[in-house]
């Protein structure tokens, strides 16, 4: 509760729909939580706090940038890095395991690099990965993240490039069952 709370201030002053993404993801993450594992207490506060650093950018080229393209510009490796510094002061502040924190902050640090969320080889990283770019593919959120087209074809054009590199993003049995059904449903 109160790393929501802290989380909150941070999210209200990001980019819009931030509050309800994060919802999303932690939503996710227990899913992934339940069916694959891993340490609850890094992957539920990564996931509040991942995207608090978007409060402390210029994200006009996010929200400017075409589709894919937005995992190329600027404010994403800006936010990554803002958003540990912060997550770093709100769980210090409520006393978390310190041990935890660093675990946690180095999950944010990189939680929008596939390559390099796979090369920390960290389960509960992989889980926070997964349950963040599941939420980027629900319909609620492809607007904002992979597709600015509407209509049967940018359907099909979004499962064939889910197709494409779900391989690549999605290396758990729970997250690819999920993307399935995120993709039935697009």
């Amino acid at each position: 509760k109160q790393l929501w709370n802290r989380a909150l201030s941070f999210l209200d002053r990001g980019r819009p729909g931030d509050t309800e993404h994060t919802r999303a993801v932690v939503e996710n993450g227990r899913a992934l939580l339940a069916k694959e594992g891993g340490n609850p207490r890094v992957v539920i506060p990564a996931l509040i706090l991942h995207d608090v650093g978007w409060s402390q950018v210029d994200f006009s080229d996010f929200i400017t940038a075409p589709g894919q393209a937005k995992t190329e510009v600027g404010s994403i490796y800006l936010h990554m890095g803002y958003g540990a510094r912060i997550a770093s002061d709100i769980l210090n502040d409520v006393k978390w395991d310190p041990t935890l924190i660093q675990r946690i902050t180095a999950i944010i640090a990189v939680h929008d690099i596939p390559e390099e969320i796979r090369a920390l080889g960290d389960l509960d990283a992989t889980l926070v990965f997964e349950a963040d770019w599941l939420d980027k593919f629900a319909p609620a959120r492809q607007e904002r993240y992979v597709r600015p087209a509407k209509g049967d074809r940018a359907i099909e054009e979004l499962r064939r490039f889910l197709d494409m590199n779900k391989s690549r993003w999605f290396s758990t049995v729970t997250a690819r069952e999920l993307l399935v059904q995120i993709a039935s449903g697009a």
